[in-house]
């Protein structure tokens, strides 16, 4: 790839790792929770993980370059659609399910515990996995060396990821405030207090009748 293509490829890397995501809530926290001194084991094991997920994702793209150009061409159009509609899905559903308290339930509790947690977070879930498969074909073609390109993405994807989580560790707090802000706009209120307030205006309804 050219180097304005390798730009490209990065800066949509660190736009996806930027956005407020159950990993970036995790690092953020143990950051804020546990201090500093877990940021080096959060932020190896969430770029190790997303890492991970591109190589995975890689496998089945590296099989597109010996099909036909024009099939080639397909699957680029239909990744750039997989594209934006896996920016608008972040959106709506940004953050992790629990960014609601500052207690420390973190499932970490050992620089190996905090690497553990946070490279199953990256890797095992299919949100990176799933941009890397809709990203990659916009940069392969049949008539290029795919390993040598996706050996030089896995470098660049590496150091993207690590400048980006480290940021976001150090400034947990902003980066917290900020996963908190776009999660309360998406939270589903729990139906037991509708019923609860139901509950309570039927009974006060029924002691009126009685008086």
């Amino acid at each position: 790839m050219s180097g304005q293509a390798w730009l490209i490829f990065c800066a949509a890397c660190a736009v996806v790792f930027a956005l407020p995501s159950p990993l970036v809530f995790s690092v953020a926290s143990y950051a804020g929770i546990r201090g500093r001194k877990t940021v080096f084991a959060s932020v190896s094991g969430g770029a190790l993980g997303i890492v991970t997920a591109m190589t995975i994702s890689a496998i089945p793209v590296a099989g597109l370059t010996y099909l036909p150009q024009s099939f080639m061409e397909i699957v680029q159009w239909a990744g750039l659609g997989w594209l934006m509609l896996f920016l608008l899905w972040t959106f709506a559903t940004p953050a992790a399910q629990a960014a609601n308290a500052d207690n420390d339930n973190l499932p970490g509790k050992s620089s190996s515990g905090i690497f553990r947690d946070c490279y199953a977070m990256a890797a095992l879930r299919p949100r990176y996995f799933a941009f890397f498969l809709a990203l990659l074909p916009q940069f392969v073609s049949a008539s290029g060396n795919a390993i040598e390109t996706f050996a030089t993405a896995q470098a660049a994807i590496m150091l993207v990821a690590l400048a980006v989580l480290t940021l976001q560790a150090l400034f947990f707090s902003a980066t917290l405030s900020l996963v908190r802000r776009m999660s309360g706009n998406k939270k589903i209120r729990p139906k037991y207090r509708t019923h609860f307030i139901s509950g309570r205006a039927v009974s006060a309804g029924y002691r009126r009748i009685a008086a």
